[in-house]
């Protein structure tokens, strides 16, 4: 991976880590569900197990989620013929349509994290990346040690 692609990765993370305390709306999708909606999307033949393993998430989060978005008429299950075990998910109509909003602001925003990041030269990079590496460090051991305090009690 290039240095220009480890700075938009770790921008990328900072965003993912501050979207924790985004609000979810009644009535509205979560971070979380859109981002669902989109590996449904990219992914042929999506099951829990998939999603779980893209998003990071355990697959009873992940099936709570998809039995949302099941009601909510944006996603749909169905089984292959002869294998009735494996569930897999593709999107409804309104589902595609979320889709592809987030899939166009995702591009976006990508487009312009790459033009920031190529305003400055290989050795600023290096440094940058240094600084934003150090505080996905700090976020992540803050919520490490957050999560050891709530088990102490």
């Amino acid at each position: 991976m290039n240095i220009e692609n480890e700075i938009i990765f770790s921008l990328k993370k900072i965003q993912e880590n501050t979207e924790l305390f985004a609000p979810n709306i009644d009535g509205e999708l979560s971070i979380s569900q859109i981002h669902c909606i989109s590996i449904i999307g990219d992914n042929e033949d999506a099951n829990v197990t998939k999603i779980s393993n893209e998003l990071e998430m355990t697959t009873g989060a992940i099936t709570k989620m998809c039995k949302k978005l099941l009601s909510q008429d944006l996603v749909e299950k169905y089984q292959e013929t002869g294998n009735k075990q494996k569930i897999y998910y593709k999107l409804t109509e309104s589902g595609q349509r979320i889709y592809k909003i987030h899939k166009k602001l995702h591009d976006k925003i990508q487009r312009d994290k790459k033009s920031i990041v190529e305003k400055y030269t290989e050795d600023e990079q290096v440094i940058i990346l240094g600084f934003l590496n150090d505080i996905n460090s700090l976020i992540d051991n803050t919520f490490k040690d957050i999560e050891k305090d709530d088990n102490m009690y």
